[in-house]
């Protein structure tokens, strides 16, 4: 049973609060229940499906609402659920699974529940990302730090891009699974407030396995132009993991210019950290050894490329 605070915070949630109606041609309804455990670090929510409508997904799913109020193993309660599409997603690389189990799930071979994957949007994505936060009793980080004051990046230096979620915490990883590999993909806004360039950077790093080559960037303008900058035969799968962030974001133009402003607002606050010392030869794809997590040419290595 789950401990009593985490059920205790659970409530503190709207019943019909993950409630969706996908974006298609179709009336798709989905219900989405994350981790009500505060310290539990998962990050996988439990959904629900069905074309029939939002009334009867929330009478089918009552049962799973219930048992994830009172800590009884709504998985599997809904893995029993013979009337709904089931599966867990992956928040951040939006990879599936089944109810029970670690085991990703052949979408080829899931004809209903492959659709509804696909048709997850980066938008719909992120409110998933708060409703886990919620879930846990935890406030939004992005809110949190737009209501900050002063805020320090370590590793940065004036004049250079900031990332939206080294700045704002964002509430997801933007992850893709291409070729047996893990990439992510990071947003890259200009801090200064009084600057207008527009442009935007979507840096793609390789996560897995650790020390390969990441295959670059795509800069957005304005005005939609974009300009790729890969690394030598690695063109083509920048391309293709930009045709990912594309079927993703489909309206990523809006979306940068909506967080264009934010990123001006909050970089007013931002300070940079000085960088800290280098003692020891470190490889440029290496980790940085001040901590960041970030690759040493990326950090503290910039300063001297």
């Amino acid at each position: 049973m789950a401990d009593q605070s985490a059920i205790t915070k659970a409530r503190h949630i709207a019943d019909d609060e993950g409630v969706f109606q996908l974006s298609g041609y179709d009336a798709t309804w989905i219900w989405v229940h994350t981790c009500p455990t505060p310290k539990c670090s998962c990050r996988s929510a439990l959904i629900l499906s069905t074309n029939d409508g939002r009334a009867a997904l929330l009478e089918r799913g009552a049962p799973v609402l219930a048992a994830w109020h009172d800590g009884l193993g709504y998985a599997d309660v809904a893995a029993r659920l013979s009337d709904l599409d089931v599966f867990h997603v992956e928040i951040d690389s939006v990879e599936a699974f089944a109810p029970l189990g670690d085991e990703p799930l052949d979408l080829a071979k899931h004809p209903r529940i492959g659709p509804i994957v696909k048709r997850l949007d980066g938008e719909l994505l992120e409110e998933i990302g708060r409703l886990w936060y919620r879930g846990k009793g935890l406030p939004d980080p992005e809110s949190a730090i737009r209501r900050a004051g002063e805020i320090v990046i370590e590793g940065w230096q004036p004049g250079e891009m900031l990332a939206w979620n080294d700045v704002l915490t964002g509430v997801r990883q933007d992850l893709y699974l291409l070729d047996d590999r893990v990439f992510e993909a990071t947003e890259m806004y200009c801090p200064v407030p009084d600057c207008s360039c527009g442009e935007v950077m979507v840096d793609f790093e390789t996560l897995m396995p650790r020390g390969a080559p990441s295959p670059g960037r795509a800069t957005v303008q304005r005005a939609g132009a974009v300009k790729f900058e890969s690394g030598k035969d690695r063109g083509g799968r920048l391309a293709r993991l930009w045709a990912a962030f594309e079927q993703r974001f489909p309206k990523y133009l809006e979306r940068f210019a909506r967080r264009y402003p934010v990123m001006k607002e909050v970089g007013a606050r931002v300070v940079a950290k000085p960088r800290p010392s280098v003692s020891t030869k470190v490889g440029r794809n290496g980790p940085c050894p001040c901590g960041s997590g970030k690759k040493y040419k990326k950090c503290c290595g910039s300063a001297s490329a």
